[in-house]
């Protein structure tokens, strides 16, 4: 019940939400390190706009999510109502190390997971679990998701994570 009253109230929202005029940012995947406590990983890229300042009101000012998805099973529908079965997911943080080299760089640390229980329950994908789940894939697409209030969501271009470097990290000892 608590869903369905969110769905039509995001539903009836988005439809007088303002249009934001910044065009859907390019990004360029550079690597992928899992944490020493193995349930984070972290995804380094480079975008040609800048993500934490969207609406141009200083860095996360108006955003209320600012967040990178990655959708690791077959289901790619990135919009907001919908829910990822298989996901890597985290939010956006500058890259201080700027290990992208370019002009605006990012880092997520992202959670490999799966959601169960139309939502509700979230769990940690096990090594078995993403080997089995992302053998025969080249690459997994990813999106920057940022809402804000007032706005339309805003999705960048679809970037792509190497699957062989995902699972170097999944597989480290």
């Amino acid at each position: 019940m608590k869903n369905a009253l969110l769905l039509l109230l995001i539903t009836l929202c988005s439809a007088c939400a303002k249009n934001h005029t910044v065009q859907p940012a390019n990004l360029n995947f550079l690597a992928i390190e899992r944490k020493p406590n193995g349930l984070y990983y972290e995804i380094y890229y480079g975008s040609d706009v800048n993500l934490l300042d969207l609406f141009g009101r200083g860095m996360r000012e108006g955003a209320a999510s600012t967040t990178l998805k990655c959708a690791l099973g077959d289901d790619q529908d990135f919009s907001i109502t919908n829910r990822f079965r298989y996901s890597a997911y985290g939010l956006i943080d500058v890259d201080e190390a700027n290990k992208a080299g370019g002009k605006y760089n990012y880092v997520t640390s992202a959670t490999l997971r799966q959601t169960v229980n139309n939502g509700s329950t979230q769990e940690f994908l096990s090594t078995q679990e993403l080997n089995g789940l992302l053998s025969g894939k080249l690459q997994v697409p990813c999106k920057v998701v940022i809402t804000a209030w007032g706005y339309k969501p805003y999705y960048s271009n679809t970037m792509s994570l190497p699957v062989a470097d995902l699972l170097r990290e999944v597989n480290k000892p």
